[in-house]
């Protein structure tokens, strides 16, 4: 009897230590699809490529909220295996997404990083700055925003102690002490 109690145990404990492991990111943005079309692809020839699946992902450039989905205007990345975008200078292009529902603009702001899953639907022509250009639109099956990075370049030093004085004490005598040390 105590055998089986323990063999429950263990496995509940096993179930529950595997499931922290768990990833939080959807299983169809972790995979990239089978023969699906690249950005570069998509930008060049839109027309043989619609309809196709896709994974593509890189930084929010805009987010604007129609009636019945909001389009997101997104700086195309190279992806890591996972479907993380990476941060490089690197870029294939930009593309609309289109999301059904409302995604609120303040969480979804310029700068994030988003990777979205969907089909090549058409091409959308408008302009960055001046310039014309031409958008592929995708229609969003799946998304998912990243974390935002912590900026760790302050350069803080958790071993420094700001009133450590190096000169406060030495064993060897007190004439080395460059600022007047001891009081006395």
């Amino acid at each position: 009897m105590p055998d089986i109690i323990l063999k429950y145990v263990f496995t509940a404990l096993l179930i529950l230590l595997l499931g922290g492991c768990a990833s939080q990111v959807p299983l169809n943005i972790r995979e990239a699809p089978a023969g699906g079309a690249s950005l570069a692809e998509a930008r060049t020839d839109a027309a043989s490529h619609q309809g196709r699946s896709l994974r593509w992902g890189g930084t929010i450039i805009e987010t604007r909220n129609r009636q019945d989905a909001t389009w997101l205007t997104v700086l195309g990345r190279p992806l890591y295996k996972n479907g993380e975008p990476k941060f490089s200078d690197d870029s294939a292009g930009r593309f609309i997404a289109i999301v059904p529902g409302f995604l609120d603009p303040q969480v979804y702001a310029p700068e994030r990083r988003v990777t979205i899953t969907g089909t090549l639907v058409r091409t959308e022509s408008g302009k960055v700055g001046e310039h014309p250009y031409t958008y592929p639109v995708v229609q969003a099956d799946a998304w998912h925003l990243w974390p935002m990075e912590v900026d760790r370049s302050y350069g803080y030093d958790p071993w420094y102690d700001p009133w450590y004085d190096p000169w406060y004490y030495r064993p060897w005598g007190y004439r080395r002490f460059p600022y007047g040390y001891p009081y006395w």
